[in-house]
């Protein structure tokens, strides 16, 4: 038997924080409207590992499809709400750390960029909104039709960043253990300034390894790696030659989580910083 389906477009979303920018842990959930359109017309929702794609069973054109509906039913667009199972997301994504508004995807926004392979969706934010839900998208079936004019697959993608923070290793010495010229190094060129001697909440001393304006992205799958290192006194008699004796005190430092995070205003910015405490 020859299947009628077909597909009315494709949503996927993708994140810098994951493994191949492969995001899954969005879902979108039909509105009241798409809701009555799935009941009455058929379509059918295809869930995928980063977003889904949306089908219908027809004889006709999907452009003939669209009209039609938009005759019977008076509406223009598809409607999705849409949700994340992971409740870290807003703090691993690029968004306002205080932000508590909905993110509103709409395939008409002027923001949006169009390529021969998709329309890149630009989020508008609404502000003092409290939803369960990250957002809503909304498709309109104007534009469905005019990239089937160019187009085999309507595509639409929604694309996240990690958010970069500050990196600060708390280093505290519980075991007297050398640590009178102490780096934290790594195989990249990532400096992390000079230690800082502070003491913590609960009054344990501590030493502050910050990366101070260089700011890391974070991500699902560690992809930096640093040591806490101590550095010993210059040997050989010529300058130019001189080896630095390095001993290496904690190999492999733990990289941050994303639900601990605090934030530090300053007159132009306010810079996100990444906790991570280190015993010794």
């Amino acid at each position: 038997m020859q299947s009628n389906f077909k597909m009315v477009f494709r949503v996927e979303v993708l994140h810098t924080y994951f493994e191949k920018n492969i995001c899954n842990c969005l879902y979108f959930v039909p509105g009241a409207g798409t809701k009555s359109l799935i009941k009455r017309f058929g379509f059918v929702i295809r869930k995928q590992v980063n977003g889904f794609e949306f089908h219908v069973s027809t004889s006709s054109t999907l452009p003939a499809l669209l009209s039609h509906i938009k005759t019977a039913t008076n509406m223009v667009f598809f409607d999705f709400d849409i949700y994340s199972d992971d409740e870290n997301f807003t703090y691993f994504t690029t968004l306002p750390i205080d932000f508590m508004g909905l993110q509103l995807y709409n395939s008409q926004s002027t923001k949006n960029v169009n390529t021969a392979d998709d329309t890149q969706l630009s989020a508008e934010f609404s502000n003092n909104v409290a939803a369960p839900q990250l957002g809503s998208l909304a498709i309109y079936f104007e534009d469905i039709i005019k990239s089937l004019a160019s187009k085999d697959v309507v595509r639409f993608t929604i694309n996240y960043t990690a958010r970069a923070t500050r990196w600060q290793y708390f280093v505290v010495n519980k075991n007297a253990v050398q640590l009178n010229n102490a780096a934290v190094v790594g195989k990249t060129d990532m400096v992390f300034n000079r230690p800082e001697e502070v003491t913590l909440e609960n009054g344990t001393p501590a030493l502050l390894f910050s990366s101070g304006s260089n700011l890391i992205p974070l991500s699902k799958v560690p992809k930096y790696q640093f040591d806490l290192v101590n550095n010993g006194a210059n040997t050989g008699s010529d300058t130019t030659k001189t080896t630095l004796l390095r001993r290496v005190i904690f190999k492999g430092l733990p990289t941050p989580t994303p639900q601990r995070i605090s934030t530090t205003n300053t007159d132009t910015e306010n810079v996100v910083s990444s906790l991570i405490y280190v015993y010794v």
